[in-house]
């Protein structure tokens, strides 16, 4: 070991922003002149300045060296014991180099800042404001926010009340204000009041804040319900004056046309009831007309009493009852109603029945024209009325075709029916 190094006092202390000083005596024990160069190890090197900074010295010779530590009164300087070491290194002996240690004491110091944002708000029940506190000392500081609304137009509350923050770091606190009183309409109020930021053994800082409280009822409120009230009455005098009068003149039109329409069917009805009566007394021997015949099996026809009869022509109804069963190809089984030779059947109503809920498709065909087709499933009970009715003669007979798919609960087959109204002349 070429060197020894020893302090005149190996605990310093320090308060941040002010300098400290020690002197150290370094020694040449080899038995060579050597150059030493000194140096400070350890955090606190970065505040620490060393004067002479290399010294030569004779074998057995002394230099005695001065340290100087001025740590800054920022966050950076943490208060608490800071070790370090001096360092005496040979130029003829690098490995042979000596560290002495020491302990550098910094003190504490408290400074906080505080900063609210924004400092004014506007709202119609409460407002919220952020605090910002920054810890600019070198200490774990512990802190309390509390707001006071001298006039007690407010209540106040923080969150968190309190807090520990540490150095070198910003702690945000929410200060919500709430005013006691409320008002539908009128002048917004200006409400101060202050937010207190407290470390501790300090005098609290003050923040002014201020909440600029409105009506309950927007002011956009009463010109939009203005507005509205006028377009909807806009609105109706144009229904009175354009709207209704139109639809009063179509639905009339419709009207009309729908009586010219039956009109004209029952001239074209007592016509052909005309013809046919005359064709039948001249079949008859002039004796009046004679009673159709029996109808085929599954289609069963009464006649009402013959003191109902029109223009000629006799009210007739019957009804077509299938029984069909289940197929999957699609075909159809038919269900006939013969009308009597020279006889005309006009047909101006139909109910159709389908009790079970069978399904599948139902036609019904006058000679080689459909009609109608509908699906099983889509009713249980439906009935047509023609203004214009569906005529029928002997050679175009009336059939109920039915595709049976599935009968309905607890039956083998499928029953839909279809009962026919209309006159027969």
């Amino acid at each position: 070991m070429p060197s020894t190094v020893s302090f005149t006092g190996d605990e310093l202390s320090v308060a941040p922003g002010e300098t400290v000083t020690c002197e150290v005596t370094v020694t040449n024990t080899g038995q060579l002149v050597d150059r030493f160069t000194f140096a400070v190890v350890g955090a606190p090197a970065v505040w620490s300045a060393v004067e002479p900074e290399a010294a030569n010295l004779m074998p057995g010779t002394s230099a005695t060296i001065t340290l100087t530590f001025s740590p800054p009164r920022a966050p950076e300087a943490v208060s608490g014991a800071h070790h370090f070491g001096v360092r005496a290194e040979s130029r003829e002996d690098p490995e042979g180099s000596t560290v002495e240690e020491g302990t550098l004491t910094i003190e504490p110091f408290s400074r906080i800042v505080s900063e609210l944002v924004p400092i004014k708000r506007r709202a119609r029940r409460k407002a919220k404001y952020r605090l910002a506190v920054d810890n600019l000392g070198n200490t774990d500081t512990v802190v309390e926010v509390f707001a006071e609304d001298p006039a007690g137009d407010l209540v106040l509350h923080a969150d968190p009340a309190f807090a520990r923050t540490a150095p070198g770091t910003a702690t945000f606190f929410t200060v919500k204000a709430l005013p006691r009183k409320r008002f539908l309409r009128g002048q917004p109020r200006i409400l101060p009041f202050r937010v207190f930021t407290k470390a501790a053994d300090e005098d609290p800082r003050a923040e002014d804040a201020i909440l600029e409280q409105e009506q309950l009822v927007p002011k956009w409120l009463l010109p939009a319900l203005v507005a509205l009230v006028a377009l909807l009455g806009a609105a109706i005098a144009f229904w009175f004056a354009v709207l209704k009068p139109a639809v009063v003149s179509v639905a009339t039109e419709q009207a009309r046309q729908q009586v010219d329409r039956a009109e004209g069917a029952a001239v074209r009805a007592a016509d052909s009831a005309k013809v046919a009566n005359a064709a039948a007394q001249e079949a008859n021997g002039g004796t009046g007309a004679g009673k159709p015949p029996a109808n085929p099996a599954g289609a069963t026809a009464s006649r009402p009493p013959a003191t109902t009869p029109a223009a000629g022509a006799d009210p007739l109804s019957f009804r077509l009852q299938a029984e069909a069963n289940p197929v999957t190809d699609g075909s159809f089984k038919e269900f006939t109603y013969q009308v009597p030779d020279g006889k005309v059947l006009d047909i101006g109503d139909l109910v159709l029945q389908n009790p079970r809920g069978d399904t599948g498709i139902m036609r019904i065909v006058l000679g080689r024209d459909v009609v109608l087709e509908t699906g099983l499933a889509n009713f249980r009970d439906l009935d047509y009325h023609y203004l214009d009715p569906l005529r029928a003669t002997a050679g175009a007979p009336v059939v109920v075709s039915v595709s049976c798919t599935t009968p309905g609960a607890g039956a083998t087959q499928c029953t839909p029916s279809v009962s026919f109204s209309g006159k027969l002349g």
